[in-house]
C-alpha cells in the first residue's frame, strides 16, 4: 500500500472535498481520485461518500483514519532516519491569521535557507481546530494562542508573546467623542480561545452596549474598526496597523494580553524541522521586542 495515497485519503477527510485536497497537495483532482480508488479496491471498502460538491468519509473510513495517520507518520519518521540532518522530507504548520502574516514569512525563508529539501506545508485555521490537527496526527506543530485548558503531557507548549490589549476606535477626525459613545461593539469571537480571554479581562468595558457582530477574525475586524462600522477589543499583533492604519488604539491595563505560543507533539515525525520552526519564531520575537 502506498503511503502517498493513504496521505491523499487523509487529505479529502480533513477538507471535505477531492478538489480541496488536489489543491492542497499539488496534485490534479483526478489523481486523488484515482489514489482513492486504489485504495477502496485495496482494502475492498467504499472509503468515501461522494456527492457533486463535497466527499466525506464513510463509517469504515471513519474507522480507518487513526490507523492511516500513524501509517503516514511512521512513512515520515523512516525517511527522517535516513536523512542524516533532520532538514529533509514534509513539514506541516499550522498558524492562527493573525501569524500568516507574523510569523510564517520568515519561516518559509529560513526554510529556503537551511532546510531547502524540506516540503513545507502551511495551513490555517483557529487555535482550537489546528489544536485538532495537531492531536490527531494531521499536523506537526502550530502557532496558536494559548489553550483555555491544561494542555495533556504529550504537546509541548513554547510561549511566544503576550500581546498588549488595545481599544479600537475609528479615526480621531471621523469621530466627535458624542459619536464615539454610540458606536456600536464588534467583539472578538468569545468562543475562540483569544476572544474568551479577552472577554474575560475586558468585557466589562461593553457591559450592555449594542454588538454589532462577533467573529474570530481580528484582521477583519481591524478593518470594520477602521471604516467606522464600530469600536473593539482587540491584540496589537504585528500587521494590526497594515489593517487599521489610521486606528485610534488606547492602551487597557489590567488583562495578561493575548498569549501566543508554539504547540508540537514530543513524538513530532520531524523534530529538527520543529526546532527550526521554534528557533526562526523565538528570534523574531527577540528581534521586535528587544
Amino acid at each position: 500500500m502506498d503511503t502517498r495515497f493513504l496521505e491523499s485519503l487523509l487529505a479529502v477527510a480533513e477538507t471535505g472535498s477531492i478538489a480541496a485536497a488536489a489543491r492542497q497537495q499539488g496534485l490534479t483532482a483526478a489523481a486523488v481520485s484515482q489514489r482513492i480508488r486504489v485504495l477502496e479496491a485495496e482494502l475492498g471498502a467504499t472509503l468515501l461518500n461522494r456527492t457533486a460538491h463535497a466527499a466525506l468519509p464513510t463509517e469504515t473510513c471513519f474507522r480507518l483514519l487513526p490507523a492511516a495517520r500513524r501509517l503516514v507518520r511512521d512513512a515520515e519518521q523512516l525517511t527522517n532516519r535516513i536523512d542524516a540532518d533532520g532538514l529533509s522530507g514534509p513539514f506541516r504548520l499550522g498558524a492562527v491569521s493573525t501569524a500568516l502574516s507574523d510569523n510564517v514569512p520568515a519561516v518559509i525563508q529560513q526554510f529556503r535557507q537551511k532546510a531547502p529539501q524540506a516540503v513545507l506545508t502551511v495551513r490555517p485555521g483557529t487555535s482550537a481546530d489546528l489544536y485538532e490537527g495537531l492531536r490527531s496526527g494531521a499536523l506537526d506543530a502550530a502557532i496558536t494562542v494559548a489553550a483555555p485548558f491544561e494542555l495533556p503531557k504529550d504537546i509541548i507548549c513554547r510561549t511566544l508573546e503576550a500581546q498588549a490589549i488595545v481599544h479600537a476606535l475609528p479615526p480621531e477626525r471621523d469621530l466627535s467623542k458624542t459619536e464615539a459613545g454610540k458606536l456600536p461593539w464588534i467583539v472578538y469571537d468569545r468562543q475562540s480561545w483569544g476572544g474568551r480571554k479577552l472577554w474575560a479581562d475586558f468585557g466589562a468595558l461593553v457591559g450592555e452596549e449594542h454588538i454589532l457582530c462577533e467573529l474570530d477574525a481580528p484582521e477583519t475586524i481591524a478593518q470594520m474598526v477602521s471604516q467606522g462600522a464600530g469600536q473593539a477589543i482587540l491584540p496589537v499583533w504585528q500587521g494590526l496597523r497594515m489593517h487599521g492604519p489610521e486606528m485610534t488604539l488606547k492602551d487597557l491595563q489590567g488583562g495578561a494580553g493575548r498569549e501566543m505560543v508554539f504547540l508540537r507533539k514530543h513524538t513530532c515525525a520531524a523534530p529538527v524541522l520543529a526546532d527550526l520552526v521554534h528557533k526562526v519564531l523565538r528570534d523574531q520575537v527577540i528581534s521586535t521586542h528587544g
